[in-house]
């Protein structure tokens, strides 16, 4: 017998079925236009909307009566069916339908929510992606966050997911770095690899900026000294602030400067690593994995693990594969060369309203052309991302997923158009760039190179202190408090940058990220801690489900939780990583009234108390499996 992974795709199934045979004998083909969606709250659990099967109002009243009568009496799952206008109104069947929740629940235990697509694929998907020359920050944190929940959410569709993080080692960045670090390599500092080097980075910055801009001063007219001096004026303020910090370090790194051209060295630096010159790789190399190793430091912490650090120099440089796809553009005739730089001509490609169409680019949205290679020969980061895109296909994937900020469309777009032109068509239309917004924090702005940002340990930090002094009022035995506000903490972060759409910018509150009331990890959180509660106190009563015992209290419950793979379907196919937060708060809020409202250990008769802790365990279970999804830990007590 096949497996049963959901039981509201069997409750669906019975209705299309029984609808379908009625509108037939009506002389409907309903096959193509029939939907079963979930109804309003008030409505009822599902809906079928006959208005779109027949187009007249009161042939669509009729049918709805029709269809209606024809549930109540055929389908097993269904509990009530009302016409209401053109529409069908369906509540689930408690009995039946809970008894067939149970069971699927009781099968899957810890894979509740495991739905297998018809047609599983082969999906690389690529998250944060930092730079390696300072800490991740509150930005990086969200992009972190969703690319861990959505690849987490693929594979509990079926799909074979690999996780990559690309170090992005080539280019100026890595070379600012590198420089700074060269200067002060002897000093050590107690602090997270990441940070010393985010510290050297900003540092360099700050030194090369204000020599460079003085240097500029010297020849400009009254107009652009203004100009200059403004920015001269910030440049200063940066440098001052970052003394002190490390007036050491400063001082080290602003001394070497003197004797001799920083950006000469900068640009050195950066042709030698390109050409995987020995001195250079050696120096670049300690710098990036000094930096990861404080990224993996804060991942570890998070929870969230790569199959594959992708050195880009190895994967697009050093390979040859830049080289390859430059003399493919070549051939393909949107190559141009001008002064010096070689050009692809993107806008001239996107011209095509077909090539619009197959990769997503929409009509109003502006392609211009991408210089590929600078005059001094040297490539730019969204050359070699063509590079890293053809590498990522090579490796036999269906479909690549890039987590990339949403101000990197067009660079996303251009990389597509590119695979497009070389004749990597397949390729370019199966290279998604999911896209996120940025987070602010209200009263913060934030920098790399001027060492302004808020990093994600300081958040994370910030997070379980708050959660530590919360859960202290509720009472928490100080022994445990460390362990769940780490949890608690964590968790709230994740939840927060996850229930908002990614399309959407986010506002970073406290209080909204630590509301144990409502919304928020959490209340989701607390609901699961208090149904283990419930599970703990039962002593010998074991959960068990007869025959009639699930009733209409439970309805409502019960509809929830045969729908959770519903949603991590829809969350995975949809990419809409938010649907499980926000299905997650509501199972909460349901299992939170039912649990004020009705008596479950003491409920009578026994084989009602026996149902009701059934449920509460259904509800523990789909919780922990949706947390778990979300890469949140669930807690043993709040």
């Amino acid at each position: 017998m096949e497996r049963v992974y959901s039981a509201h795709s069997l409750l669906v199934s019975e209705v299309s079925s029984v609808a379908k045979r009625v509108l037939s004998e009506c002389g409907i083909e309903a096959s193509a236009e029939l939907v079963v969606e979930r109804a309003p709250p008030e409505r009822g659990d599902l809906t079928v909307n006959v208005y779109r099967l027949a187009r007249d109002e009161k042939k669509a009243v009729e049918l709805a009566a029709q269809l209606s009568e024809a549930l109540a009496r055929g389908a097993r799952l269904v509990g009530a069916a009302r016409s209401e206008g053109g529409f069908v109104n369906i509540e689930v069947n408690p009995d039946t339908y809970g008894r067939l929740v149970w069971k699927v629940v009781s099968e899957m235990g810890e894979k509740y929510g495991f739905n297998p697509h018809p047609r599983p694929l082969r999906i690389l998907v690529e998250h944060t992606s930092a730079n390696p020359v300072h800490p991740l920050h509150v930005g990086h944190l969200r992009n972190c966050v969703v690319g861990d929940a959505l690849a987490r959410i693929l594979r509990a569709r079926g799909h074979s997911v690999e996780v990559h993080f690309y170090v992005d080692d080539v280019g100026l960045q890595m070379s600012y770095a590198a420089y700074g670090f060269e200067k002060v390599k002897g000093l050590k500092r107690d602090v997270k690899p990441d940070h010393f080097i985010g510290l050297v980075y900003a540092v360099t910055n700050a030194v090369v900026n204000i020599r460079a801009l003085q240097k500029k001063r010297e020849h400009a007219n009254p107009d652009e000294r203004a100009r200059i001096d403004r920015e001269l004026s910030d440049w200063l303020w940066v440098a001052k602030e970052l003394m002190e910090r490390d007036e050491e370090l400063f001082a080290a790194i602003a001394e070497a400067a003197k004797s001799e051209d920083p950006l000469e060295r900068i640009y050195a630096i950066n042709r030698a690593y390109e050409a995987g010159e020995k001195w250079a790789v050696s120096l670049v190399r300690e710098v990036a994995e000094r930096c990861i190793e404080g990224f993996k430091q804060t991942l570890d912490r998070l929870g969230v693990a790569f199959d594959s650090w992708d050195w880009e120099s190895e994967v697009t440089v050093w390979n040859g594969l830049t080289a390859e796809v430059l003399r493919r553009l070549r051939e393909s005739g949107f190559l141009r060369e001008d002064k010096g730089a070689l050009v692809f001509e993107a806008d001239r490609l996107a011209e095509d309203p077909e090539v619009r169409r197959r990769l997503a680019i929409p009509a109003s949205f502006s392609v211009t052309s991408l210089v590929l290679v600078r005059s001094d020969g040297t490539t730019l980061y969204a050359t070699r991302d063509i590079a890293y895109s053809v590498w990522k296909f090579r490796r036999g994937v269906d479909k690549v997923i890039n987590v990339v900020g949403a101000q990197q469309a067009l660079e996303q777009a251009h990389v597509r158009l590119a695979l497009y032109a070389m004749g990597y068509v397949r390729e370019a239309e199966n290279m998604v760039h999911f896209a996120y917004e940025m987070v602010t924090l209200p009263g913060t702005k934030m920098s790399g190179r001027r060492g302004r940002f808020v990093s994600a340990d300081e958040l994370i930090e910030e997070a379980v202190r708050r959660a530590g002094e919360e859960l202290a009022k509720r009472g928490l035995d100080p022994a445990e408090n460390r362990e769940i506000a780490e949890k608690v903490g964590i968790g709230a972060v994740k939840f927060a940058m996850l229930s908002v759409s990614p399309s959407r910018p986010l506002t970073f509150t406290w209080e909204r990220v630590l509301d144990f009331e409502r919304n928020s990890g959490p209340f989701v959180q607390y609901a699961y801690v208090r149904a283990r509660s419930v599970l703990r106190k039962a002593g010998s009563l074991k959960p068990e489900v007869a025959e009639g015992a699930f009733g209409s209290e439970e309805r409502k419950l019960l509809f929830l939780l045969g729908y959770f793979p519903e949603v991590v379907a829809r969350a995975a196919d949809e990419l809409k990583v938010e649907l499980l937060p926000q299905y997650l708060n509501e199972l909460a809020l349901a299992f939170n009234k039912y649990y004020d409202e009705v008596p479950i250990l003491k409920a009578e008769p026994e084989e009602k108390a026996r149902a009701r802790l059934a449920l509460t365990l259904m509800v523990a279970v789909t919780l922990e499996n949706g947390m778990r999804l979300l890469g949140i830990e669930p807690p043993s007590r709040m």
